[in-house]
């Protein structure tokens, strides 16, 4: 399976949609996040999610008001829907250029906001960014049933700060609050992983942030640390990665970080690293993707230069990502040049740092793009990837776009919703014994569903009748199913789309 086309994730012409963001949760759906901004001068951040690979999204929650959101990260955490949730930070500037940071607990199926258990701002501070992350699918030590991880940015006088922030308790409670840097520097953009391995089982968190020289300048130094020995400690460690690289020195920026989490160690006996950056080369003159690996991240500042460029473009904006099960790193970037965005991987012990097996080298279908910030995350149902990023309209606004390395959606059908009809696609997915495919007809219609293998053969018909205006559930029987991917279509009248069932036994 490929790339599809190109989708939008809400196709509103009017707002200029930014920072979009994307996880994964356990069984496959997909939660995205971004924000916006109107000519009226109405901000946003509007958070949706898709049960059917991103070819649809509903809208869950939409926050909106007079100002501007000026960041915004999301992780969806937990391993079973008992104790699946939602966590989204944002950065919001008001009228009066008063700054909030603050994380929300969401309830992932019903939209609800449980409980804004962070925030931080009163005017006295200006937030610059603030990223999140989770440990859920390799509890650390002491989480119950997982950790969050927040690192926010803030001016401050007379130093400017980055904290760290770890809820130990799935996100009910801050149960520790760690300054990551306190420097007469100018803390931006700011970036955090999770990392785990079996010789390192307590687990931690791994950060990295921007330090500028001045005020004004566009680009400066990247920093790294972690936390030790758990992941409520302080930070340890802390590097200037540039400094390593005479080239990089003071010319970088939007660092990424991405860290090894599973049940195993790497060939050096320990926990693997990596962090990217944008590096600009006045040799050039050029933007490229670099970074730094370490291969003992756990218990040294062995740090080793890379490269991720497969050319000799402009290439920039990277976001890195791991994934545990083919434990590989994953990184997606801006080939400002091409106006693609590639798709690249390379093992976790990094035997050939400079060489990247290149997946896609340009996953999206139109070259409208100017700042892009492409995102990667894995889809632990299928171990393939799912990316997001911003194009631009012709208008100028930007549009929050998303497509995937296993997705299905060829152009036919512009997505589960018409004049006919809504899709809500099936629930529970996965599924082990039954399930139910919903939909909601507009005006009657008559509506057939098909189940079929991955390979295209037929199992059965789910229904093949007349329906009138409401809402429906059509049951589904995948008892006597094998454990897999089924695919069923979706025809009502004229309107015809298709739709993924995971089976688990």
């Amino acid at each position: 399976m490929s790339y599809g086309k190109d989708i939008m994730i809400n196709n509103i012409s009017s707002e200029d949609q930014r920072n979009v963001h994307v996880s994964v949760a356990f069984n496959g759906w997909l939660y995205a996040v971004y924000t916006h901004n109107t000519a009226s001068g109405v901000a946003g951040m509007t958070i949706l999610r898709s049960t059917d690979d991103g070819v649809t999204w509903t809208v869950l929650l939409d926050f909106s008001a007079v100002g501007s959101y000026n960041a915004a990260s999301i992780v969806v955490a937990g391993n079973n829907l008992a104790n699946l949730k939602l966590f989204v930070a944002g950065v919001y500037e008001d009228q009066s250029s008063d700054y909030n940071v603050w994380c929300d607990r969401i309830d992932p199926q019903t939209g609800i906001d449980e409980d804004e258990f962070f925030v931080e701002g009163n005017g006295s501070h200006t937030i610059y960014d603030v990223a999140i992350a989770s440990d859920y699918r390799y509890p650390s030590t002491g989480s119950s049933p997982y950790s969050i991880g927040i690192i926010y940015a803030k001016w401050g006088n007379p130093y400017d700060s980055a904290i760290i922030l770890t809820s130990s308790d799935g996100g009910y409670t801050i149960g520790s609050r760690n300054v990551v840097a306190a420097t007469s520097n100018y803390c931006h953009n700011v970036a955090i992983s999770y990392g785990a391995c079996t010789a390192w089982y307590y687990g931690r968190y791994f950060v990295a942030w921007e330090e500028f020289e001045t005020s004004t300048a566009t680009q400066g130094h990247i920093m790294a640390a972690y936390t030790n020995p758990h992941i409520y400690s302080p930070i340890v460690n802390k590097i200037k990665l540039d400094s390593l690289d005479s080239y990089s020195l003071n010319g970088c920026r939007n660092p990424t970080i991405a860290t090894q989490f599973n049940s195993i160690n790497n060939n050096m006996s320990n926990l693997s690293e990596i962090v990217l950056f944008d590096r600009y080369w006045s040799a050039g003159p050029d933007w490229d993707v670099i970074g730094f690996y370490n291969l003992q991240a756990v218990s040294t500042t062995n740090w080793q230069r890379l490269n991720v460029a497969v050319s000799n473009d402009n290439e920039l904006q990277s976001d890195i990502n791991f994934d545990p099960g083919y434990n590989n790193f994953l990184v997606t970037y801006y080939d400002f040049t091409t106006e693609k965005l590639p798709y690249i991987v390379n093992d976790m012990n990094l035997e050939n740092p400079n060489t990247w097996n290149v997946i896609s080298s340009g996953y999206n279908d139109n070259p409208n793009l100017e700042n892009p910030y492409p995102k990667v995350q894995i889809n632990p149902v299928v171990t393939k990837v799912a990316n997001v990023w911003n194009a631009e309209r012709t208008g100028g606004n930007g549009v929050s776009m998303f497509d995937a390395e296993y997705s299905t959606y060829t152009g036919v059908a512009q997505n589960h919703q018409s004049d006919i009809v809504t899709l809500e696609g099936a629930f529970p997915n996965p599924a082990n014994d039954r399930t139910n495919i919903g939909f909601r007809l507009n005006k009657p219609a008559n509506v057939t569903i098909r189940l079929y293998s991955v390979f295209g053969q037929e199992i059965s018909v789910l229904t093949d009748d007349s329906y009138g205006s409401g809402s429906y559930k059509i049951p589904v029987d995948v008892s006597a199913l094998s454990s897999g991917t089924y695919i069923y279509s979706f025809k009502a009248d004229d309107f015809y789309t298709s739709g993924r069932i995971v089976v688990i036994k």
